[in-house]
């Protein structure tokens, strides 16, 4: 397994994207230099069988596949959705999925969805976890008044410009997110991955007990 430093991601980007239109390069080097992935990829369990839902153009799979993980990546965006080399690509919503895995990943998606529709959704996700399977969640931190605000302009304009899908911009306390998970038979703890960066990144790392 190769640990995957900044440099290090670059290069492994670039060689994945390079093929890729512009603009499509453009938002992910973006996305990558504004989001910690890099902290999220080290609790990945080791050459693990990974699910990433909402996966937009699978950045998060490439640094995965990368770190030695088998990835399939999911998104309903068919602009986003391309062939990678050693990734499983599918357009779609999560239900469109069968089995099971060692990891699923959902990175900034949830904010984009009904808090409503949050209980069904993870539902779903659980059911595609092996048994003490992992779940990562990559959200927003509400509670972190100056850096959401800054959070909700960026969301706002990205949205306008039609980069990501959905209307919708939730978000729910850690206290409350984490305890939502356990009622799904889930432990869970999470922890801010945001230093250095201008938004409030929050991870929980989940575990089908």
């Amino acid at each position: 397994m190769r640990d995957v430093g900044f440099i290090r991601a670059l290069i492994v980007l670039h060689r994945a994207y390079r093929h890729f239109p512009i603009r499509s390069r453009a938002h992910v080097l973006i996305r990558f230099l504004t989001s910690p992935f890099l902290r999220v990829i080290p609790y990945l369990p080791a050459n693990a069988t990974l699910l990433d839902v909402g996966a937009g153009h699978g950045l998060f799979s490439v640094l995965a596949r990368e770190r030695g993980a088998r990835p399939t990546a999911i998104d309903p965006d068919a602009h986003k959705v391309r062939k990678l080399d050693g990734i499983k690509n599918v357009i779609g919503y999560d239900d469109c999925i069968r089995g099971t895995f060692d990891a699923v990943a959902i990175i900034d998606v949830l904010y984009k969805m009904p808090i409503r529709d949050w209980d069904g959704f993870l539902d779903r996700v659980r059911e595609r976890l092996k048994p003490g399977g992992t779940l990562l969640i990559k959200e927003h931190d509400p509670t972190a008044r100056v850096k959401h605000s800054w959070n909700r302009v960026q969301e706002r304009l990205a949205s306008a410009l039609h980069l990501t899908l959905g209307e919708s911009f939730s978000y729910e306390a850690p206290s409350e997110f984490a305890e939502r998970l356990r009622r799904h038979g889930l432990s869970a703890t999470y922890q801010r991955i945001d230093r250095g960066y201008p938004h409030p990144h929050i991870l929980f790392l989940a575990r089908l007990e």
